[in-house]
């Protein structure tokens, strides 16, 4: 059975080292640290509902996969991933207020793999930014270090993305890629011509860009329902 971890402590620390998953509720500004043993494989899930700072040391041989669904807050992430270790982290945001997320990943030893992937909602005049900081020094191998990440506007608010690729090594695989739009509006007047409402367009637009890239499993219905929720 899924148990939600509602957080309302100012820092918290914790130490995966098996692989259940982790359910935390994010419910007032906070600083967590991580450490993720040597060879565990498993998930965390996050719902943000306040600003937050989160620290993940990646031990040797590790793998997490991190889905993180948020509302009206800002996040900042670092990462350090060590030999043989792999993060797929997938953030979300819906913004009617500003939001400023900052990820920093940091490749420290050689065969290690980062794929964040960052997608945003804003449905107001405010500003949402996403900060993206791969790093990879010098005479590392075999690294894996993507980013991804999309921004629709549904008003006139202030958008930014800004990605970075820091790299003194050559054998290593790294994208970027960096998308800010509005609706498309012939799909949206095609849609309305089937009868589809264009709240519901919205909705479904909304839906599909804050869980498309999520392979989801127990958080599914729980993020669902907070979706709804926040629309």
């Amino acid at each position: 059975m899924m148990l939600w971890n509602r957080i309302n402590v100012e820092n918290l620390k914790l130490i995966l080292q098996d692989n259940n998953p982790v359910f935390l509720e994010i419910c007032r500004q906070c600083k967590i640290s991580i450490v993720v043993m040597e060879y565990t494989n498993t998930k965390l899930v996050i719902i943000g509902n306040s600003d937050y700072d989160i620290n993940i040391k990646m031990g040797e041989f590790s793998n997490l996969v991190v889905n993180s669904i948020n509302k009206n807050n800002s996040v900042n992430v670092n990462i350090n991933l060590f030999k043989k270790s792999s993060i797929i982290y997938n953030h979300s945001v819906l913004a009617n207020m500003n939001s400023e997320n900052s990820f920093n990943v940091y490749h420290i030893n050689n065969d290690s793999i980062s794929n964040l992937v960052n997608n945003g909602i804003n449905i107001s005049d405010n500003k949402l930014f996403f900060s993206i900081n791969g790093k990879i020094p010098k005479d590392l191998k075999n690294i894996v270090c993507n980013q991804k990440s999309k921004i629709i506007n549904y008003d006139t608010g202030n958008s930014k993305i800004i990605p970075n690729l820091i790299i003194d090594s050559n054998d290593i695989i790294a994208n970027h890629s960096a998308y800010i739009g509005e609706i498309n509006e012939e799909e949206s007047f095609y849609m309305q011509t089937r009868g589809i409402s264009d709240f519901d367009i919205k909705k479904a637009i909304y839906r599909a860009t804050m869980l498309g890239t999520m392979e989801l499993s127990d958080e599914e219905s729980e993020f669902n329902k907070r979706i709804n929720e926040w629309w």
